[in-house]
């Protein structure tokens, strides 16, 4: 689980053609980093219009867990397809799991149909919106992160005692890049893979200069 700090921003993100923090890269990016490069969660949000009553949903609804102590949302784990939502008592939701939008949308609804039969028959599925698609990726390579961090200060966060990896940050585009030392990168804060395909052809050549 990430840490508050590491996690994608929920904010609207700006496009790949405007200015960017990242020089344009002159080279293209090698084939083996290119077939690397595979999204393994999406994360959309909607509302039902309609304030819930988490017990209750907890009670009635299958795979519901709700521990107030922890969060004050209702957690529900769809099984197919491998989908997590947290519903919260305002009705805002978020889902989480596939990187099929179709079936995140259709999961999305699955879990508005369940709050309704758990006695909220005046809930409706309303502002579904795709906010952020997260990808890993290989370099193929060791980095230096310490020498990265130095460069790139206003980017890179890197702080060994707390956490091993190094977390780069543009602001245009807003990315997260969250690097570990082995070459292992792993991208959040867009929605789609033509743009995250274009992220890691940007970081690249930058990565390379550190390569150890």
């Amino acid at each position: 689980r990430l840490s508050p700090r590491l996690s994608p921003s929920a904010m609207p993100l700006d496009g790949l053609g405007a200015d960017t923090d990242l020089p344009e890269p002159t080279l293209a990016l090698p084939a083996e980093v290119a077939t690397s490069v595979k999204g393994f969660s999406m994360i959309a949000k909607f509302n039902l219009r309609c304030e819930v009553d988490l017990r209750q949903v907890t009670f009635r609804v299958r795979h519901a867990e709700f521990n107030p102590r922890k969060h004050s949302s209702v957690t529900i784990r769809l099984i197919e397809p491998r989908v997590t939502a947290l519903v919260r008592a305002s009705g805002s939701c978020t889902v989480a799991g596939t990187v099929d939008e179709d079936a995140l949308k259709l999961s999305a609804k699955k879990v508005v149909r369940l709050i309704q039969l758990s006695g909220h028959e005046e809930v409706r599925f309303c502002g579904y919106k795709v906010v952020c698609m997260m990808a890993k990726a290989s370099m193929g390579f060791p980095i230096r992160l310490d020498q990265l961090a130095a460069k790139w200060r206003r980017n890179a966060l890197y702080e060994p005692e707390v956490y091993c990896g190094c977390v780069f940050k543009t602001m245009r585009p807003r990315v997260t890049y969250l690097l570990t030392a082995g070459g292992k990168v792993m991208v959040s804060g867009l929605t789609n893979m033509k743009d995250i395909n274009e992220a890691v052809k940007r970081i690249h050549p930058i990565l390379s200069e550190f390569r150890s």
